[in-house]
């Protein structure tokens, strides 16, 4: 006959730390943000999702354009110095190379959208400790404590903090 463990969820997880993890009397406290703050956390994520989609929008339309620019200038009966064509070249591939990092990051962003849904969003995936509210705000993709990717390790008292080191 297995035992069943309760999970209850921690109602002021600012204070969260490793102690909360460990077992007390059968039953495991999860650490995770309230629902409130992954809601918000999930209104953050989708404005910058639309600011990142209508990015996205304008440098395909860039690239159209400096594609169709490109046609026409073949069309031509003089052509262009080479000078301006290796330009124009470059400037695809910059354009190009943008909508990719663009195309990635909305990808991470959905990923995040993923883990709010599954309420795992800012969990440090190495240290399994809250990853601080101010760092997911400004990187809101990612998956580690500004304590981990700062020292390579894990903070000793469970708490996330964003410092350099000394």
């Amino acid at each position: 006959m297995a035992a069943t463990k309760k999970t209850e969820v921690l109602k002021d997880t600012s204070a969260a730390t490793h102690s909360d993890i460990a077992k007390s009397n059968g039953k495991v406290k999860e650490i995770r943000y309230s629902d409130n703050d992954l809601e918000y956390f999930k209104k953050h994520i989708m404005n910058i999702k639309v600011d990142a989609i209508d990015e996205l929008r304008m440098l395909k339309e860039r690239l159209d354009d400096l594609t169709n620019s490109e046609m026409a200038s073949e069309s031509m009966i003089y052509s262009m110095h080479m000078a301006e064509q290796g330009s124009e070249a470059m400037e695809k591939e910059k354009t190009y190379a943008h909508i990719n990092r663009i195309s990635d990051y909305i990808k991470k962003l959905d990923d995040a959208l993923k883990r709010i849904e599954e309420k795992t969003y800012g969990i440090c995936r190495e240290c399994n400790i809250l990853i601080a509210k101010e760092r997911l705000l400004a990187v809101p993709i990612t998956t580690q404590s500004a304590s981990f990717k700062i020292h390579n390790r894990c903070p000793e008292d469970g708490v996330d903090r964003i410092s350099v080191r000394s």
